[in-house]
């Protein structure tokens, strides 16, 4: 039985190098070409757009208008999600219920999504019912009735999601780092608070969706197995009616300098570990840098096998899943790494990541590194558009923040036009060094050891309010 297993053995090693070697080579990359965008713009303002999909007999509709999170009072925070979410609760003609069972009919459904700079409706369903899809989208976003039940109910839902958010590390340490970062800049209001919950009424929905809730504000996104002439006759349809109107704009105060390492802990008692939040702004989202900044990104800590993760997590094995993000809005971005360590290596942690930061700065990338963040980007990017959902995001986007209207197409091509000195000059944009925003939830006791580097350190409590130097536990 021990001379058959080796055999097997020896046998299951050569057959997997004969397949290995006989491995076929890649082939030519193919051209990434979407279907023709049918694009029209109603007499009220209301922007159409059409993109044909055919893998699924399915549509995606989404109307998004051009308010969220920055468009609430700053006391008001919460509003355009509170809004967005109201106005699926009944209308003139339908109420709640009629409204979910008739999607459902459709073999669809209906969500909302609220970001900094928009509040879109999104319906999925089958493409035989488009044109009624579009009907049912309309009448929810012209004709709600915000039944006062309703909005209590939604208010005591968000309140209790703030109540659930304080116990989450990885979500203070984001707030507070945004608030930081941004100052009284609206990209600081990262969700409602109490406080703001409880200042929010009927009447104050109401006013926002009178006013922002306007055709001229927004556009209608269709992605599926349709015939454009035909949505667009639904669109006119349904949507012709709507009455433009004038609509506020977002102030954007200016976001506070920063100079030096400044730390933001949030003292979280008998915590385990710390939760991490450190970067810096960065450029808005219709920035013609965005290719070389994403690249740049993806090499430090955007991607699973990027230098970040090699060092902390694979290396020093400090976390799990550190990594780092770019974001970028209408009127400006931002840079985070992010990663939950135990106590013991917080300091170290910190060290690592300015460390790669520096040679990053430094150095830059070139060669195999660099051609194979620019294959990861331009290969997930077909993925992440192969579905109605996935593409009807990228063209959201497109349209949210004015970007080029063949940036899916030449999306690939731009990627790898991007050089290494770009790359590096994109590094000293990107990461901030010598003045950064960290914020740490923790137990300041079991860390306060490893800080001795930080000289400037705001300590704060769940709610984000100021408190003194925690003191250590007896």
């Amino acid at each position: 039985m021990k001379t058959l297993a080796v055999c097997l053995t020896a046998l299951a090693i050569a057959s997997s190098a004969a397949a290995q070697a006989e491995r076929p080579a890649a082939g030519p990359e193919r051209p990434f070409q979407l279907a023709p965008r049918v694009e029209k713009t109603l007499a009220n303002g209301l922007r159409v757009i059409v993109t044909r999909q055919e893998i699924v007999p399915k549509v995606s509709v989404t109307l998004t208008v051009r308010s969220g999170y920055s468009s609430d009072p700053a006391i008001l925070t919460g509003l355009a999600a509170l809004t967005a979410d109201i106005v699926q609760e009944g209308t003139k003609t339908r109420t709640s219920r009629e409204i979910r069972r008739q999607f459902f009919g459709m073999g669809g459904s209906l969500s909302a999504a609220v970001s900094q700079d928009y509040s879109s409706l999104s319906a999925r369903g089958l493409a035989e019912f488009a044109p009624q899809l579009i009907d049912l989208v309309a009448d929810v976003a012209m004709n709600p009735t915000m039944p006062p039940d309703e909005v209590a109910i939604l208010k005591q839902q968000r309140l209790q999601n703030v109540a659930q958010q304080k116990a989450s590390p990885q979500f203070l340490a984001n707030r507070e780092f945004r608030r930081a970062l941004f100052g009284e800049h609206p990209y600081a209001r990262t969700s409602e608070t109490e406080a703001s919950l409880r200042a929010i009424d009927r009447a104050k929905l109401e006013e926002f969706h009178r006013e922002h809730y306007r055709p001229n504000n927004a556009f209608l996104l269709v992605v599926g197995a349709v015939d454009a002439n035909a949505v667009l006759t639904a669109a006119e349809k349904s949507f012709g009616v709507w009455t433009r109107g004038d609509v506020p704009k977002p102030t954007y105060a200016t976001p506070p300098s920063i100079e030096g390492r400044r730390v933001y802990f949030v003292q979280r008692p008998n915590s385990i570990q710390s939760s991490i939040a450190l970067g810096n702004i960065a450029v808005k989202r219709s920035d013609p840098r965005w290719y070389e900044l994403s690249l740049a990104n993806a090499i430090y800590g955007g991607a699973f096998n990027s230098r970040i993760v090699r060092n902390i997590r694979e290396e020093k094995g400090y976390t799990y899943s550190p990594g780092s993000i770019l974001n970028g809005f209408a009127d400006a971005g931002f840079y985070r790494f992010s990663a939950d360590v135990r106590n013991e290596v917080t300091g170290a942690t910190l060290s690592e990541v300015f460390k790669e930061i520096d040679k990053m700065r430094e150095e830059g990338s070139e060669g195999a590194e660099l051609q194979g963040a620019k294959q990861y980007l331009r290969g997930i990017f077909p993925i992440q558009t192969a579905t109605q959902a996935g593409l009807s995001s990228v063209l959201n986007n497109v349209y949210v923040f004015d970007l080029p209207k063949d940036y899916p197409e030449s999306y690939g091509a731009k990627i790898a036009a991007v050089t290494a000195a770009q790359v590096k000059s994109a590094a000293h944009t990107l990461l901030g060094s010598e003045n950064s925003v960290i914020a740490i939830v923790g137990d300041y006791a079991k860390v306060k050891d490893q800080l001795g580097a930080f000289s400037h350190i705001t300590f704060l409590d769940t709610d984000g309010k100021p408190i003194s130097a925690p003191t250590s536990q007896p």
